[in-house]
């Protein structure tokens, strides 16, 4: 009798969160159509030297892992072009032990994108996508403080790439 209920229930549920378009975050389309996307080398704007190729790899691989299909291999065989810009890299102190001493930072990454047809008409914009990593300072360990921050780039990284792909392919 309980198990009836249940899966009822669970019917009912379904149907709601579907009839209210309810969908997984990137599961639409693309904008105006696009159906394979070139995405060329990000230009970096940002003091760390390396970011273009970690945030544009990071990127390729939200295509890849999202819809491997949709990823052109070159310009040519693309009706969308993915272009970006990482914005900046800020490095804050966000915790201390004393005036002097930091013991926590956070990385603050900004990426803009735009998606252009062949002939360069913008059909999406992405505004500012703004993610943040906080991090570890060791305390007399330059080294380890630099390899925490570059771990939290490469999470930042990640993030942007997955929110990107979310944006883009938003159908609202």
């Amino acid at each position: 009798m309980q198990n009836g209920w249940k899966r009822r229930a669970a019917v009912v549920s379904m149907l709601l969160l579907t009839a209210c378009g309810y969908h997984f975050t990137g599961s639409g389309d693309f904008p105006a159509g696009v159906s394979r996307v070139f995405i060329p080398i990000l230009e970096n704007r940002s003091a760390e030297t390396g970011a273009e190729s970690l945030f544009t790899n990071d990127l390729i691989y939200e295509f890849t892992r999202n819809r491997k299909e949709s990823l052109a291999q070159d310009r040519s065989s693309a009706d969308g072009i993915l272009t970006g810009t990482i914005v900046s890299i800020l490095v804050e102190n966000i915790s201390r032990s004393t005036v002097s001493t930091a013991v926590e930072r956070r990385v603050t990454g900004i990426l803009n994108l735009r998606l252009e047809s062949p002939a360069g008409r913008i059909l999406w914009s992405s505004g500012n996508i703004v993610e943040r990593q906080a991090y570890s300072v060791v305390d007399g360990n330059k080294t380890a403080t630099d390899r925490n921050k570059s771990d939290a780039i490469a999470v930042v990284s990640e993030k942007l790439a997955e929110s990107a792909f979310s944006r883009l392919t938003d159908d609202f």
